[in-house]
């Protein structure tokens, strides 16, 4: 309910008054949320900016912000420093909370799990359903709307970030002769550092850069924007969860998400194996929409062929690698017919050092 119809809406001038402190109070907490919520940029995008304050008898007792990608939101932050004093307390936070799984447990559940007595709110999430209803039918009261003008500008990119069509484009860089590698895995470098320096600044247009295991593991690349833009979230298919955690992509740069089939949020690579989609709903899932593939050919493969991709880059180099045991820019078993073949459109070429830059969009994506 808004505030000016609250207050029209008081009995007695002392019962206005009570409330008109009763309102500052709660704006005081939400705004310390609101600049808490701050402490992330740059750190958690494309998930949103988000602070909470837990509050007992008047006393702030418990602080915390989304820190970063993947990370805890801010009320699990908050709770798990308010401890056992969350009990009966008042909790302000400045988007409402979520109800769904994600990388992370709702935390609605949280939230009543720590016998919140109210929740104070800012800004309703769209990408959230039925949070107020369930919190509610577990007695806890529900105000949203507090001090919604100044949070609302915390999540403007995350909102319009929500209005982003899903992207799976493909870059990879060969020879020639279609090579990517040599039959030693040796891929350094194949490209100029002009088409290189192109890359970089690719990466920072994305949500998520993904690579798969084998690529990790022998070029152990940063996947950053090295200074060229944001950098995207990392994203490597490790089924069993081997790569070394001194590599380049577990560094502090970016948040780096590791896609194995372990543990209760793990992948059926039976299933991903057929049709990468699975993969791509997965990261969907979490908020990344635009996905950069790079490597290796066993990966490209798997989403050339199971129709995901929407568009490619393609750096040719002016080298010959030869050898039949090279590693080619598409693996897999490929297609048995021409008439299978995946065709692709618009292609336009561009030269960038001694490079080519051919660019097109995959004909078949479905």
């Amino acid at each position: 309910m808004r505030e000016d119809k609250i207050l029209y809406n008081c009995a007695t001038p002392e019962a206005f008054i009570c409330l008109r402190v009763f309102l500052f109070m709660n704006k005081k907490y939400m705004k310390i949320a609101i600049e808490l919520a701050k402490k992330g940029k740059g750190k958690v995008y494309p998930n949103p900016l988000v602070g909470c304050v837990i509050v007992k008898d008047n006393k702030i007792v418990g602080k915390g912000w989304h820190q970063y990608f993947g990370g805890n939101h801010a009320e699990i932050n908050a709770l798990t420093d308010a401890g056992s004093a969350a009990r009966g307390a008042d909790l302000y936070v400045t988007l409402e909370p979520c109800n769904s799984f994600g990388k992370r447990p709702p935390c609605t559940q949280a939230i009543i799990k720590a016998a919140i007595k109210r929740v104070f709110f800012a800004v309703k999430d769209p990408n959230v359903s039925k949070s107020r209803e369930i919190l509610e039918k577990n007695g806890i009261e529900v105000c949203g709307g507090l001090c919604n003008a100044q949070a609302k500008v915390l999540i403007k990119d995350y909102l319009n970030h929500l209005k982003i069509k899903p992207r799976v484009s493909v870059k990879a860089a060969m020879t020639l002769d279609g090579k990517i590698a040599t039959e030693t895995f040796d891929s350094k470098w194949i490209t100029s550092q002009k088409s290189r320096n192109f890359v970089h600044s690719l990466r920072s247009k994305y949500d998520a850069v993904l690579v798969g295991f084998n690529t990790a593991l022998q070029d152990n690349p940063k996947l950053t924007s090295h200074g060229k833009g944001k950098n995207p979230v990392r994203v490597v298919i490790d089924e069993n969860s081997n790569i070394p955690k001194n590599y380049n992509i577990f560094n502090s740069s970016a948040p780096t998400i590791i896609i194995s089939g372990q543990g209760d949020g793990g992948v059926d690579f039976g299933a991903a194996k057929k049709n990468f989609k699975v993969i791509i709903k997965k990261l969907n899932d979490i908020g990344l929409k635009t996905i950069l593939i790079e490597g290796g050919s066993g990966i490209i493969s798997s989403a050339i062929f199971s129709k995901c991709v929407d568009d490619i880059y393609l750096f040719v180099a002016p080298k010959i690698i030869g050898g039949k045991n090279a590693i080619s820019v598409v693996g897999g078993k490929g297609v048995k017919k021409i008439a299978d073949a995946v065709n692709v459109e618009d292609m336009r070429v561009k030269k960038i050092g001694g490079d080519l830059l051919i660019t097109g969009k995959l004909k078949n994506k479905q």
